[in-house]
C-alpha cells in the first residue's frame, strides 16, 4: 500500500508540469583519502512515472550540439569531427531505480561496454527528530543517518518534495533527498537545481549510438573486471594482434604496441585522477 501511494505522488509531482522531472545536484568528492583538494561536478536524478536515473550531466548536456551538427553534416554532406565536439564526463557510470520497489541498478562503461550489475543491498536509515531549512528553495529538511558501503552516510531529506529518492544509489526516506554526505565529507551531494522536462529520452546520444545492450554480472564480477580494467585498461584490445603486428612500425616510427602502451598510460591517468572510491566495501 506504501509503494502504491509512492508511486501515486510521484507521478501526481511530476505530471502536472511535464514528462519528468530533473534534479540537479553538486556533486563534491576528495579525488585521494585525506585529499585538500574538492573536485566538483554537476550530476542529475531524472524522475518519471516509471523508474529514475542518476548521472553526470554532462554525459547528455552535449546531446543537442552533437545532434544538431549530424544534422548539419546530413544537409551539406560536409564532414565534422564531431569527436572534437564531445567532452568525456568524469563519471560514466549511471544508477537506475525502476518504481515502487526502487531495485537498484549500476551500469558503466568498461572501455566500449556498458557492464550492470542489481545492488544487493538495502539502505537502512535512522530517522532523528533533527530539522532545519534547505539553503536551496528553504525546504523543511529533516536528518537522517545510515551506514553502508564502509561509510557512514547523514542526509538531510524533504517532505515538501514526494519522491523518497536522491542521487546516486540514495533512496528510501520520505521525501527527496536535498543532501547527503559521508562522516569525513569525502563526498557529498547537494540539490542544486528542479526543471521540468517536456521531452525526454532516458537514453543519453552516446548510448543510442552505441546501441549495445549492457553485459549484466553480478557485482563481485563487475568488481573484478573494474579493477582488472584498472591494471591493465587496453589489455582485451592487445589480446586481439600477434606479437609481429604489435612489433610492426607504423606513421611516425611507433610501433602498434607503444602506440596502445601509451594510449593505456593516457587511460590510467584518467582514473586515477578519481581514485577514491565511493564504496570501500561491497
Amino acid at each position: 500500500m506504501k509503494k502504491n501511494l509512492s508511486i501515486i505522488l510521484i507521478i501526481l509531482y511530476i505530471f502536472t508540469n511535464g514528462q519528468a522531472k530533473r534534479f540537479f545536484y553538486e556533486f563534491s568528492y576528495k579525488p585521494y583519502k585525506d585529499s585538500s583538494k574538492v573536485e566538483k561536478e554537476l550530476t542529475i536524478l531524472d524522475v518519471t512515472k516509471q523508474k529514475s536515473i542518476y548521472r553526470d550531466y554532462l554525459s547528455v548536456s552535449q546531446d543537442s550540439i552533437i545532434e544538431s551538427n549530424i544534422e548539419k553534416m546530413k544537409a551539406s554532406g560536409v564532414k565534422i569531427d564531431l569527436a572534437k565536439l564531445i567532452k568525456n564526463p568524469k563519471f560514466m557510470y549511471k544508477v537506475e531505480k525502476n518504481y515502487p520497489a526502487y531495485d537498484t541498478s549500476f551500469t558503466d562503461l568498461i572501455l566500449s561496454d556498458f557492464i550492470t550489475y542489481p545492488e544487493p543491498q538495502k539502505i537502512k536509515w535512522e530517522i532523528t527528530n533533527e530539522k532545519g531549512i534547505s539553503s536551496f528553495e528553504k525546504y523543511k529538511i529533516q536528518k537522517a543517518t545510515a551506514k553502508m558501503w564502509g561509510r557512514t552516510w547523514t542526509a538531510w531529506f524533504t517532505t515538501d518534495i514526494p519522491i523518497q529518492d536522491g542521487p546516486y544509489k540514495f533512496y528510501g526516506l520520505p521525501g527527496l533527498i536535498v543532501k547527503v554526505e559521508d562522516e569525513n565529507k569525502n563526498f557529498s551531494w547537494q540539490l542544486a537545481g528542479i526543471k521540468n522536462l517536456e521531452k525526454y529520452n532516458e537514453l543519453s546520444l552516446n548510448e543510442r549510438l552505441k546501441n549495445k545492450k549492457p553485459l549484466a554480472v553480478d557485482k563481485n564480477k563487475f568488481t573484478q573486471m573494474f579493477a582488472e580494467f584498472k591494471t591493465s585498461p587496453l589489455a582485451q584490445v592487445r589480446n586481439k594482434y600477434s606479437a609481429e603486428q604489435l612489433s610492426e612500425a607504423g606513421e611516425g616510427g611507433k610501433t602498434l604496441g607503444q602506440k596502445l602502451k601509451d594510449q593505456e598510460e593516457t587511460i590510467k591517468k584518467m582514473i586515477g585522477a578519481n581514485n577514491q572510491a565511493i564504496e570501500l566495501v561491497q
